[in-house]
């Protein structure tokens, strides 16, 4: 009995010194890593083009550190944010983007049947109260206050695309997600957008949209950010339109082409 006891303290011993010596030195140089990471100084919002004076250069450990975090300023300064960024943010990949989408870029890049329009925000509940983003996609709702307040959810304007949203000073408006989505005007007061410039698939959805100008439009929130989703959307719109694909289109010309080319040799 005594042996076993002897054994087992001689056993407890040697782990201790194992552990004294061996671990919790590993440890502790494990916690005593450190790098250089790039934080913000500052709040910046969406679509904000990031200048060095905005970075400041931070030693932390490297336990728990994310391995997709930006350490090199050169991969960072001259891109845009994809999303309002607040002091004390590090960076990814995805909170940048190369390019910023405007509403000029977006205009010059709509599709062969594609146009844009813009409807009326006559409140702040109507554009939903200020939250709207570039690239949203919206159900629009007509009341009909002449018709005892009548709501319609048109099948042509179920799945509608926000190009942009713009204040009623003119300018396009960045959404931030602290505060209202506004431009400052000169007085640096925030004003609220007055107009959303949405995508229209074709004819049929911006007449609809030019009808319901005079009723009260209110923008209902369907999908943001997810791709598939957004494809999705806009693809049973399409159908429920009997819009055409250009490349469908284009395929059926260059078919009938080659068909009157055929007939006309055959004549020959």
């Amino acid at each position: 009995m005594l042996k076993n006891r002897t054994l087992i303290g001689i056993i407890l011993i040697v782990l201790a010194i194992i552990l004294c010596f061996g671990i919790t030195p590993l440890f502790s140089v494990v916690l005593e890593q450190k790098t250089t990471v790039i934080r913000l100084k500052e709040d910046v919002p969406q679509g904000a083009q990031i200048q060095p004076s905005m970075l400041s250069a931070v030693e932390v450990g490297t336990l728990n550190l994310p391995d997709n975090i930006i350490t090199d300023p050169e991969q960072i300064v001259g891109k845009y944010t994809v999303a309002a960024m607040f002091s004390g943010d590090t960076f990814s990949a995805n909170k940048l983007s190369d390019t910023i989408d405007t509403s000029d870029t977006l205009l010059r890049q709509l599709g062969v049947n594609e146009t844009a329009m813009s409807v009326t925000v006559r409140s702040f509940a109507n554009g939903l109260s200020g939250k709207l983003q570039t690239g949203d996609i919206i159900q629009i709702i007509s009341v009909n206050e002449d018709n005892d307040d009548e709501a319609i959810i048109y099948d042509e304007l179920q799945y509608i695309e926000v190009l942009a949203t713009t204040a009623d000073n003119g300018s396009d408006d960045t959404y931030n997600a602290d505060q209202v989505n506004a431009a400052e005007d000169d007085d640096e007061e925030q004003a609220l957008y007055a107009t959303i410039t949405v995508i229209c698939q074709d004819r049929t959805q911006a007449l609809k949209l030019a009808e319901c100008e005079n009723t009260t439009l209110h923008a209902v929130f369907v999908c943001r950010g997810d791709s598939e989703h957004k494809a999705e959307y806009l693809a049973a719109q399409r159908e429920l339109l009997g819009v055409v694909d250009y490349e469908t289109t284009e395929a059926v010309f260059n078919t009938a082409e080659i068909y009157d080319e055929s007939t006309e040799s055959e004549v020959e």
